[in-house]
């Protein structure tokens, strides 16, 4: 060992009293373990993430350690290996029998650490395991883990997240004679999260261990190597992702792109979501969409006529359905409660209301032609070619395809902006999709699939919820019935807006009565206009409407009696006083002695022309 210096900061009391302490600088081996099988997702290590291996993120991770003196991955993959060997990494070959279901972790650690050891004809005195699934982990996080195993002389180290949500007071059991009554697993009155004592669970990031805990095999104790003192890292939530499932793959690329964007996109001009000639930017005015969705009923001339009342009522767009009930529904299918008024069957419910990608186009034609945007919601695989034909401005995936990943790239190929609906989806579901189609930076809506919405349940605080988790473009797809929705998600953050539109709200058909007609519609419009206005810039600065207060409501250094030429300022001069057009107030104690350059009359504002000793500053104006 070499011996290192650590300082051990004491109670507060003991502030005074620094204790130096001599500790062993422990040689750290990394392993990083990655077999070819899974009891998920077969071959996850070595699977493209991020146009990279994932296998690489760890590797990379631990030759980022200062603390590791070697790094070896141990695998029976020959595709994990060459990529470890390509990183400048040794490898240690395992057998089938450190590489099936049934061994445990420990095993294939003690056994590159054994090899390494042997050919080197020394030992080291300490071992990090590493899964290699792991692609994120917070930054130091491996350094951290040593530190700690060195300085507490614990037996083993292992990083820990937050139990949040799942902890174990809240959760329940099924059980009953239908084996669906919830019992709880702990019997608690305890209904706030911060109430809950704070729990934590493992999340295999890092452990490190000593080797003579790692070298301890005990019968029966699989978790012999972790010694008897075991001490905790806290990670931060979301920073660590554990890669078992595809959907795991999907949102860890979610991640990684946003995390590489972030320093990229933000006010990047060419990078602001656009559709056709409009710029969805935060000082571009809120894109409007009328969604005509089946409110056509199935008519050429009524989706006509609904789209020249969209242009009137002051849309930016119109969008419409594209599907085909005989490869949408099964057997199965049921309608929604909302949609079962006056319906006898979801096949003839949506056969009635159908237009194909043939009978779009004139309907596409007319919204160019009056300056509208055509837009398309499509839900059938089979028909995305035909809206390469209908040459859409974008596409738009419905709420229940948000976790149809099949179809968001089908229609990521189309080359066109895509807008995605997150109705019904809790957040986690929405990475894989943004995942899916991340290269083309697509807009997200938040959404409410209830129709119509409750004010109550509109939950337009998730709009900024969006936006910060995703730093993607967010609008909003409004299914309540109040005017003012819209607006109040404007000022929510929403850089577009989509609404219902119809000719007749008591018309029937499932989308009517949660549509507005063109006079409710227009009003709809001008709010979100006035909206817009209010909300105005997205920085904070001076407006200049504010110039004149500013100059006349802030305050200036003035003093208090009369002064002769040469006086040298002392506080007691001193005050502040209106207006702001002298030295202002923050300066107050810069004032302080300096010496005046002529007389000065009690109850007159100082001016920096006024010292000998400038203070550099000039009054700029308002």
């Amino acid at each position: 060992m070499q011996p290192i210096q650590a300082l051990a900061i004491l109670p507060s009391g003991f502030a005074e009293i620094d204790l130096i302490r001599s500790v062993e600088r422990m040689r750290s081996i990394g392993v990083i373990i990655a077999r070819a099988g899974s009891k998920g997702l077969r071959g996850k290590n070595a699977r493209p993430l991020f146009g990279r291996p994932l296998i690489a993120f760890t590797i990379e991770q631990a030759l980022a350690s200062q603390r590791l003196e070697k790094v070896v991955v141990s695998t029976d993959f020959d595709a994990i290996a060459e990529v470890a060997r390509e990183m400048g990494v040794e490898v240690i070959e395992r057998g089938a029998d450190l590489s099936d279901d049934h061994h445990t972790v420990d095993a294939p650690v003690r056994h590159a650490v054994s090899v390494v050891e042997a050919r080197e004809g020394r030992e080291y005195d300490a071992a990090v395991m590493l899964y290699g699934n792991i692609p994120l982990r917070p930054d130091g996080l491996i350094d951290e883990a040593l530190e700690k195993l060195e300085l507490t002389g614990a037996d083993s180290v292992q990083s820990v997240g937050s139990a949040g949500k799942n902890h174990p007071w809240w959760m329940k059991a099924l059980g009953g004679d239908d084996g669906d009554t919830l019992i709880p697993y702990h019997e608690n009155k305890v209904y706030r999260r911060q109430d809950l004592p704070p729990l934590y669970g493992l999340n295999g990031a890092v452990t490190a261990m000593r080797r003579a805990c790692l070298f301890n095999v005990i019968e029966g104790e699989p978790h012999a190597f972790l010694g008897e003192d075991r001490r905790g890292i806290v990670t931060p939530a979301g920073s660590v992702v554990d890669i078992d499932t595809a959907a795991d793959l999907y949102y860890a690329e979610a991640m990684l792109r946003n995390a590489a964007g972030q320093g990229e996109r933000k006010g990047v001009a060419e990078d602001v979501f656009a559709i056709g000639d409009h710029r969805l930017g935060a000082d571009d005015p809120v894109y409007i969409i009328a969604e005509l969705g089946v409110n056509h009923d199935g008519s050429i001339q009524s989706a006509k006529q609904l789209t020249r009342a969209a242009a009137e009522a002051g849309a930016d767009a119109i969008k419409l359905q594209l599907f085909d009930p005989r490869l949408l529904l099964s057997r199965e299918a049921v309608l929604a409660e909302y949609q079962q008024a006056g319906e006898q069957d979801v096949f003839e419910m949506l056969a009635t209301r159908q237009l194909d990608a043939r009978q779009m186009e004139p309907i596409a034609e007319l919204a160019r032609e009056l300056g509208l945007d055509f837009i398309v919601t499509c839900f059938n695989l089979e028909l995305v070619d035909g809206l390469r034909d209908l040459n859409v401005d974008a596409v738009k995936v419905a709420s229940p395809d948000a976790v149809n990943l099949p179809l968001i790239e089908a229609l990521g190929s189309v080359g066109r902006p895509m807008i995605i609906s997150t109705g019904t989806c809790e957040l986690e579901e929405i990475a894989p999709a943004v995942a899916t189609c991340a290269d083309q930076l697509p807009a997200l809506m938040h959404c409410v699939s209830s129709y119509p919405t409750p004010a109550e349940g509109a939950s337009l605080g998730a709009i900024a919820a969006l936006r910060d988790r995703f730093d993607l473009t967010v609008g909003y797809s409004d299914h309540t019935t109040e005017l003012e929705t819209g607006m109040l998600a404007v000022a929510a953050g929403a850089r577009l807006i989509e609404k219902h539109f119809t000719y007749n709200r008591a018309a029937d058909g499932p989308d009517h009565a949660v549509s507005f007609d063109p006079p409710q519609f227009g009003a709809y419009v001008d709010r979100i206009r006035a909206a817009e206005r209010l909300v105005g810039l997205i920085e904070k600065r001076v407006q200049d409407c504010e110039r004149d207060v500013r100059a006349v409501a802030r305050q200036s250094v003035s003093v208090v009696r009369d002064l002769p030429a040469g006086h040298r300022l002392a506080r007691a001069d001193l005050t502040v006083k209106r207006p702001g057009t002298g030295i202002p107030a923050t300066k107050l104690n810069d004032v302080v002695g300096r010496t005046l350059r002529g007389p000065v009359k009690a109850n007159a504002l100082l001016h920096d022309a006024d010292l000998l000793e400038s203070l550099g500053y000039a009054r700029a104006a308002g």
